[in-house]
């Protein structure tokens, strides 16, 4: 089974040089994120719950790595991730 990433804050030199284009807009927008990231952590199952068309609920569950203990204390944090190191990373 695949080991999960390390997730890292981002050097504010690169978050500088990303585009605010990340903002989500509607309810499938925050579907594909999640689906991405069970994708990034290696799953081949995901369930995909919805109620009141997103605006009540999304809940996705997967059956991949996950996050290591050690970084749930900045999961949340924005800028942090596991797949970008780098300006170069992004392309």
């Amino acid at each position: 089974k695949m080991e999960p990433k390390q997730i890292v804050r981002l050097d504010p030199t690169v978050v500088n040089r990303i585009a605010a284009g990340e903002v989500v807009h509607r309810p499938a927008s925050a579907v594909k994120e999640l689906v991405e990231k069970c994708i990034d952590a290696g799953s081949t199952s995901v369930q995909i719950t919805v109620k009141g068309g997103g605006l009540k609920m999304l809940l996705v569950q997967d059956n991949g790595c996950g996050i290591k203990r050690e970084d749930l204390s900045i999961v949340c944090e924005r800028f942090t991730t596991s797949k970008l190191k780098t300006f170069k990373d992004l392309e």
